[in-house]
């Protein structure tokens, strides 16, 4: 099923990042638990504050000098790295992001915010251990010994800053759960395909899909959300092993998951997606039967996201409204 504003609301607001809603004067709408709890203030504290507020004294010249300016003339901050300040006055490092959304009047301001504490602390360290290197070097050719060791140090600091910073990157594209791409990640892919077909027009076809769990909502009352929890797992261990290598399977959102099938005509997809379906009904699934309803669409010249996507929710409203369990082309 898909989710109620209720669960959206619940979940934007136990999501793993900290979310900021802006207006157009830049002062704070609302803000999520997690935010809250970095910053160990409550909603009434913030709501209506300006966002230049959240951070130190250096992170807020930097937001109006730089960060607010750029999001006024393009529109979108990505991963600028800025400190909070909670409220026992200690530093919160996190990557920032922003888009200004013109559409609702007056215009409002989505920011999220990635914790970053242990990268932040590593870099520390790795410029710290760096001049502790370079004083050495002045100071005396008799610490050589001591060098060596905290070039260790610095090569164990950079393998450690390195993984941390794909580990950054990957968490920011995949699903925690799933283990799959997430919506940001599915809808980064499908623009960079619809950007390879606006220019090519003899570009290969491709088809966009949109999966949802039936009658999930029940699963997770009857059996508890761990369960929920598998079945979403196993869910995704399927799609993973039925798609080919060049396909994109991803989980954006609740028990719906999105697929990009490249180099495939709508007949085609719909012949791959009724195998899925059927990989999905006859698995031995414990303690209750899982299906799957399906919406596809194929690529037509103009199409933007937005199109495409709301075609292949029309059609999977046409596979539940036949009793689910069903692939509807749209």
């Amino acid at each position: 099923m898909t989710p109620t504003i209720g669960d959206l609301a619940h979940w934007w607001q136990l999501a793993p990042s900290g979310l900021v809603v802006l207006d157009e004067q830049d002062r704070i709408l609302q803000v999520n638990q997690t935010l809250n709890h970095w910053l160990g203030c409550s909603n009434s504290q913030l709501i209506h504050q300006p966002v230049s507020e959240l951070f130190t004294a250096e992170a807020h010249l930097l937001y109006q000098g730089v960060l607010a300016f750029r999001l006024s003339a393009m529109g979108a901050i990505d991963e600028a790295h800025l400190n909070l300040r909670t409220q026992q006055g200690e530093s919160f490092p996190v990557l920032c992001s922003a888009r200004r959304l013109n559409a609702p009047d007056p215009p409002i301001t989505l920011i999220t915010m990635l914790p970053i504490a242990r990268k932040d602390q590593l870099e520390r360290e790795l410029l710290e251990a760096r001049q502790a290197a370079q004083s050495a070097l002045e100071e005396n050719q008799l610490v050589i010994a001591e060098l060596e060791t905290l070039r260790a140090k610095l090569e164990s600091h950079n393998h450690e800053l390195q993984r941390l910073t794909l580990q950054l990157r990957q968490e920011a594209r995949s699903d925690p759960l799933t283990g799959l791409p997430n919506r940001r990640h599915f809808d980064l892919a499908l623009e960079e395909r619809l950007a390879r077909a606006s220019t090519n027009r003899h570009s290969d076809a491709f088809s966009v899909a949109i999966l949802d769990i039936d009658h999930f909502k029940p699963i997770n009352d009857t059996y508890g959300h761990e369960v929920g929890d598998q079945v979403l797992k196993q869910l995704a261990l399927i799609l993973s092993s039925q798609i080919r290598e060049s396909d994109l399977a991803a989980r954006i959102g609740g028990e719906e998951f999105a697929l990009l099938i490249p180099e495939t005509s709508l007949e085609e997809a719909n012949s791959v997606l009724e195998r899925l379906r059927l990989a999905i009904e006859t698995h031995p699934w414990q303690p209750v039967p899982v299906t799957a309803s399906v919406g596809v669409t194929g690529y037509l010249e103009g199409d933007t996201r937005e199109s495409l996507i709301t075609r292949a929710d029309s059609a999977l409203y046409r596979a539940k409204h036949l009793g689910r369990n069903h692939v509807a082309k749209g």
